[in-house]
């Protein structure tokens, strides 16, 4: 299933709706004409995962047993406004150095142990949100990657107890400027500038990904392409960092974890061409989708 937050063109308040191929399924609007209770939100969602989304699944089988047509309950892209997958979420952690390549390019080590940083929920953006570039900015880079979306409370857990945490995954571009990222010997302060973290379109549930170490993810810059790589050449396993960074701290469900980024990045260039207002970046990766978003 995939999930999104969003918000309606006519319509005051936040939603809950489940993307298709056919547009987005106003999941509520359906559950109420059936006269059935679901999560209102991803805020209620996230109170209990596996229930909500078994009410969920429950409402989209009744529809269909009782011949309804979803065509009457979709909505289509121009009527509303992607939100971040999730709103506010207690921690936003990232991976650095998580791919061979990306560390032989910048000319770092290969660690023995995932390498954490953070971002703040103020770095959030969605899909196809304009990102604007602050004016302390000098040197910004994109980094495409595929983002852990946590489900359950969990603390000091093993790897294999590490994937019934999880909820599912998203898109993120962890957006840095280099010069205030290596300006001192923590990140942070070019790594969570306002909407430096877009994430989306949607979360897709894990049952979906059963090999998401096996995914393409690419990034085009104003069409071309700049990143090319997988998930099958990340250092640490999805499951490995789950369990890692539990046993630092607790984790909550709507916590956000980046895996970090491949290869292809701006700052691995020996003639570096920084972002700029205008630019367009599209970040896939596959089957989960393509996170959109312009520089101004």
């Amino acid at each position: 299933m995939k999930l999104v937050r969003y918000s309606h063109n006519k319509v005051p308040g936040e939603f809950l709706g489940v993307q298709t191929e056919d547009g987005i399924l106003a999941i509520q609007r359906l559950a109420d004409h059936l006269n059935a209770t679901i999560p209102l939100s991803m805020t209620d969602l996230l109170k209990s995962v596996d229930d909500g989304l078994d009410l969920i699944r429950q409402v989209i089988d009744q529809a269909g047993d009782l011949h309804f047509s979803l065509d009457n309950y979709l909505l289509a892209e121009s009527d509303i406004h992607y939100l971040p997958v999730i709103n506010q979420p207690e921690k936003i952690l990232c991976v650095g150095m998580n791919y061979v390549d990306h560390v032989k390019a910048t000319g770092g080590e290969v660690p023995v142990s995932p390498v954490f940083f953070n971002k703040f929920p103020n770095a959030l953006a969605a899909h196809k949100q304009t990102i604007p570039l602050p004016s302390i900015t000098q040197k910004v880079d994109y980094e495409a990657e595929l983002v852990i979306i946590i489900g359950k409370r969990v603390n000091s857990v093993c790897e294999k107890a590490a994937k019934d945490a999880i909820f599912g995954y998203t898109i993120g571009n962890d957006l840095s400027d280099r010069a205030l990222q290596f300006q001192s010997s923590q990140w942070m302060i070019g790594k969570t500038l306002d909407y430096f973290a877009p994430v989306g379109p949607s979360i897709v549930t894990k049952d979906e990904l059963p090999n998401v170490e096996n995914l393409a993810i690419q990034t085009k810059l104003n069409g071309k392409i700049v990143q090319d790589s997988s998930t099958s050449e990340m250092i640490f396993s999805v499951s490995k960092i789950v369990s890692q960074a539990s046993q630092y701290m607790t984790l909550n469900p709507g916590d956000m974890i980046f895996t970090g980024t491949p290869s292809g990045v701006i700052l691995e260039q020996s003639n570096p061409d920084w972002l700029k207002a205008k630019d367009r970046l599209d970040i896939t990766i596959d089957k989960i989708g393509t996170l959109t978003n312009h520089l101004v």
